[in-house]
C-alpha cells in the first residue's frame, strides 16, 4: 500500500478553491485538477509499504506527533510550481502556520527517513493542479499570477492522518488508515 501523512481541509476552504478551479477549468488550458474530495497537504510521502509494517509505522508517526499542538493554517495567495512557460504544479500558498507545518514535517522525516529519505526542504503548500502540457501557459501563468493576493481562508489542524493511495485509471482514491490527534492549546 502507498502511505503518506496529510492535513484535511475544511469544507469552507475546499469550496473556496472549487471555484477557484473554476477559474482554470473554463480555459483551453491542458491540466488535471485535483478532485474537492482528494484536497489535503501532504506532510511526509512513504511511498510502498508492506502491510506488516503498518504497525511500526503507526507507533513512529504517533512518536513524532507526541509533542505538537493543534495550530491554524491560513491559505493566502495562488502560485505555480516552474516557469512561466514550463509550469507543473498550480498550488495554494500557507500563510499562517508554516512554521508549525515545517516543523511537523520536519520531526516525521526524521522519525521515518529510513523508509523514504524526502531530497527536498518541505514547502507547506496546497496542490490543486498538475499540469499536463505546454499548451496556452502563457494565459495560464497570467490567469495564476491574477490570483496572487486572494485569500483562500484557514483551517485549524487538530489532528494528522495516516493515509492510504489506491492509483486507479481514474485517478487516485484516497482513505484514512489511521487519525493522530494533536494536543490542544490552552489558550
Amino acid at each position: 500500500m502507498r502511505l503518506f501523512a496529510a492535513i484535511d481541509l475544511d469544507e469552507n476552504v475546499i469550496e473556496r478553491l472549487s471555484s477557484i478551479q473554476e477559474k482554470f477549468s473554463s480555459s483551453d488550458f491542458d491540466l488535471k485538477l485535483v478532485e474537492p474530495e482528494n484536497l489535503h497537504l501532504t506532510l511526509k510521502f512513504l511511498g510502498e509499504l508492506q502491510d506488516s509494517k503498518l504497525g511500526h509505522v503507526e507507533k513512529l508517526v504517533s512518536e513524532a506527533l507526541s509533542g505538537f499542538h493543534s495550530f491554524t493554517l491560513s491559505f493566502h495567495g495562488i502560485g505555480y510550481f516552474g516557469s512561466g512557460r514550463y509550469m507543473k504544479v498550480i498550488w495554494a500558498g500557507v500563510n499562517e502556520g508554516r512554521d508549525e507545518f515545517i516543523s511537523l514535517a520536519n520531526e516525521l522525516e526524521a522519525k521515518l527517513s529510513f523508509i523514504r529519505k524526502d531530497e527536498h526542504e518541505p514547502s507547506p503548500h496546497l496542490t490543486i493542479a498538475r499540469i499536463r502540457s505546454g499548451r496556452n501557459t502563457d494565459r495560464l501563468s497570467r490567469e495564476v499570477d491574477s490570483l496572487r493576493d486572494v485569500k483562500v481562508g484557514e483551517v485549524r489542524v487538530k489532528e494528522i492522518k495516516l493515509k492510504k493511495s489506491v492509483l486507479t485509471p481514474q485517478g487516485p482514491v484516497y482513505s484514512d488508515v489511521k487519525v493522530f490527534q494533536l494536543k490542544l492549546k490552552s489558550e
